[in-house]
C-alpha cells in the first residue's frame, strides 16, 4: 500500500532537564558538536518529513532552541509541565483539523535515525492502523519506560508507565520508545479523553493506546531493530555514552567506506561533518572538530586538536616535544 497521506509531525521537547544539572536545557547540549535536537530533526528530514511540516513543543527553554535551530520549523509553547498528552495539545492550534497522519516523538532522543522512521512509516502504512508506535526490547532489565502489554495472540493491549506498572508487568523488557503515528482526523479528538488519573498526576500520551482499543480502533507496534532507539539523554553520563556510540560509528565509516586508518580508536574523536581523504591516517589522542577539512594520503597526530581548518593532500600534522 503507498501512503499519498501528508505527515506533520510533532517534537515534544519542553523538558526542564533538570537532571543534567545545568543551566542550558539538554536540547541544546552537543553530541560530537551537533546539538540534541538537531539530531532529531535531522533525521525527520531525512525522513522525508517538510520542515514546514515540523512543530516543536518548548517550554521555558523555547529561545534556547530556537537559537541553535536553522530550519523553517514552527515553535508552540506548553505553558506548564502536565505530561505528555498536555505537551501534544499544545500544538492543538497547528494539528486539530489536519487530515492526514501525525508523527509524534521527543526531542533527547539523537538515536532516532531517518532509516529507522522510514521503516516504520512503511509499517505503519501497511498495517493501515489508528495508531502504530515503535517499541524497544532491552536484553536485560529496561530503563523507567512505559512498558508494552500485549495479548495473547501478540496484539498491543496498552502501554502502563513504570510507577503504574505491577511487579510483573515490571518484567516486560519491551517499552514504548515514544514514537507515534496516528490517522489525525479520527485519533486528534480522543486525546482530550485523556485523564491524570496516575501516581504522577500527569496526562501521559500512552493513554491513547488502551483508549483507541476501547473504542475498537486498531493499533500496532514495531519493534525496533536496535533498543537504543527508545533513549532519551537525561544526564551527563547518557551525554557521554552518546558521543561514544556516534563516534565510534563515524569513525567506522571513515574507516570502511572512505579508506582512513585510525590508529586506537578509542583515543579519536571526530566531530560532525568532519571530512577527511582516503589513505589519510589518524593516529592516538586526535579531536577533530566541525568545519575541518582533511584531504587524502595526509598523517594526523599524535596529540592534536583541529577546529574549522582545511588542510590540502599530503600534509603531516603532529605534536613534537623534543628532549636534550
Amino acid at each position: 500500500m503507498e501512503n499519498n497521506r501528508k505527515i506533520t509531525a510533532v517534537v515534544l521537547a519542553a523538558g526542564r532537564s533538570s537532571r543534567m544539572k545545568s543551566d542550558n536545557s539538554k536540547m541544546v547540549h552537543k553530541i560530537l558538536g551537533k546539538e540534541i535536537i538537531n539530531y532529531l530533526l535531522d533525521s525527520l528530514v531525512m525522513s522525508g518529513i517538510m520542515e514546514e511540516d515540523i512543530i516543536v513543543v518548548a517550554g521555558d527553554n523555547l529561545e534556547e532552541i530556537r537559537s541553535v535551530v536553522k530550519r523553517n520549523i514552527k515553535f508552540v509553547i506548553q505553558k506548564e509541565q502536565l505530561g505528555t498528552a498536555d505537551a501534544l495539545l499544545a500544538a492543538e492550534r497547528f494539528i486539530k483539523d489536519f487530515k492526514g497522519d501525525l508523527l509524534v516523538t521527543v526531542g533527547d532522543n539523537p538515536y532516532i535515525s531517518s532509516e529507522e522512521l522510514k521503516r516504520f512509516i512503511s509499517f505503519y502504512t501497511h498495517k493501515n492502523v489508528e495508531c502504530a508506535f515503535i517499541s524497544a526490547i532491552f536484553p536485560s532489565t529496561p530503563p523507567p519506560y512505559g512498558r508494552v502489554i500485549r495479548e495473547e495472540n501478540g496484539s498491543v493491549e496498552m502501554v502502563v508507565e513504570e510507577l503504574d506498572a505491577t511487579d510483573e508487568q515490571l518484567k516486560i523488557r519491551e517499552v514504548n520508545s515514544s514514537i507515534y503515528l496516528f490517522k489525525n482526523e479520527t485519533v486528534f479528538d480522543l486525546f482530550k479523553k485523556i485523564d491524570n488519573k496516575n501516581k504522577k498526576g500527569e496526562y501521559y500520551l500512552t493513554d491513547i493506546i488502551s483508549i483507541l482499543k476501547n473504542e475498537g480502533f486498531s493499533v500496532d507496534a514495531l519493534p525496533a531493530k536496535d533498543y537504543r532507539i527508545s533513549i532519551g539523554i537525561n544526564n551527563r553520563w547518557e551525554l557521554s555514552e552518546a558521543e561514544r556510540f556516534f563516534n565510534l560509528s563515524n569513525l567506522k565509516r571513515l574507516a570502511v567506506e572512505v579508506g582512513v586508518t585510525i590508529l586506537q580508536p578509542d583515543s579519536v574523536t571526530v566531530e560532525t561533518g568532519v571530512i577527511i581523504g582516503k589513505d589519510t591516517v589518524i593516529y592516538p589522542n586526535v579531536y577533530l572538530g566541525s568545519g575541518t577539512k582533511i584531504g587524502r594520503n595526509c598523517k594526523i597526530g599524535p596529540f592534536v586538536y583541529i577546529k574549522n581548518s582545511v588542510i590540502g593532500d599530503n600534509e603531516n600534522i603532529s605534536f613534537e616535544k623534543r628532549l636534550g
